[in-house]
């Protein structure tokens, strides 16, 4: 007797092709998913670190704004003196004074291009005068016979000992420092929100040193929400500058960064909105 030979009838056959479908389905919707949670969470970290960059280039800056440190200002951009070298007047000579300058960090040192000077006179309040031009290293007159008690000029690890000539402002009595008064060297620096020249259509977080006109956008994008607040003497946040800026006590940066492409599955890029206050002294 010949055996009956077994199979699947069609019954059978459409339901296994149904389940498949659905298994087939739900996978499908599953790498879907996770590619798109994968992407939203890329676009925020990039979104994020915009943000933070551009945050610990500006507080860096920043945070060092001394006594009337402020010097322009809008919602969008504003302009600080930010001292990169601090030093003692040790010597006078044709019509220049010469800084014997303590240790500095050497790369922010060499790479900066001094906008002027500052000190304190007699009254308390700073003397800026600018634009100067640095030059050479005069480091022998700060020590006896030619300086009485002598100023050392002090040399660390990776920097060796300086002393600078700057000129002195013959519009002033006296037009420069008296010996032994504390001197710094500062740029003068613009941060501002700008059109993107890297993401056209886009902003961009730009940097320039006035003494120069070296113009380096940092990061981008950002939102166009993105900018400046003023902290006033109770620390409250102000939108628009004060007439006077000395009374400016820090600034809100709104750093609103986006990814620079939506994500999948979204039609707009990601925000990450990083708000913070930076105090500083500005103030006679």
């Amino acid at each position: 007797m010949t055996r009956a030979r077994q199979g699947f009838v069609l019954a059978e056959l459409l339901v296994a092709m149904l389940i498949a479908a659905i298994i087939g389905v739900s996978l499908t919707q599953l790498v879907i998913s996770q590619s798109r949670f994968v992407a939203l969470q890329g676009a925020i970290m990039q979104a994020r670190g915009g943000a933070r960059a551009a945050l610990n280039v500006m507080a860096a800056d920043l945070r060092m704004v001394t006594d009337s440190g402020l010097v322009a200002a809008a919602p969008d951009s504003v302009t600080v003196r930010v001292p990169y070298a601090f030093g003692v007047a040790c010597a006078q000579a044709s019509g220049n004074v010469t800084v014997s300058l303590l240790p500095a960090d050497s790369a922010t040192y060499y790479s900066a291009t001094a906008s002027g000077y500052a000190w304190r006179d007699t009254t308390g309040s700073f003397v800026f005068v600018q634009p100067v031009t640095v030059s050479g290293s005069f480091g022998f007159v700060c020590t006896w016979p030619y300086v009485s008690p002598s100023i050392t000029t002090l040399s660390a690890p990776g920097w060796s000992a300086l002393a600078v000539a700057v000129p002195n402002d013959p519009r002033r009595t006296p037009p420069g420092p008296p010996l032994g008064t504390v001197v710094y060297l500062y740029q003068l620096v613009q941060y501002a929100f700008a059109p993107s020249g890297q993401l056209p259509g886009r902003t961009g977080l730009w940097r320039t040193v006035l003494s120069t006109g070296q113009r380096d956008e940092l990061v981008a994008p950002f939102d166009s929400s993105s900018g400046f607040q003023f902290l006033d003497s109770s620390l409250t946040a102000r939108p628009t500058p004060p007439a006077n800026l000395d009374t400016v006590r820090g600034l809100r940066l709104v750093l609103v960064a986006t990814s620079e492409q939506p994500p999948e599955g979204r039609a707009m890029p990601m925000p990450f909105n990083l708000t913070t206050n930076v105090v500083f002294r500005n103030h006679p």
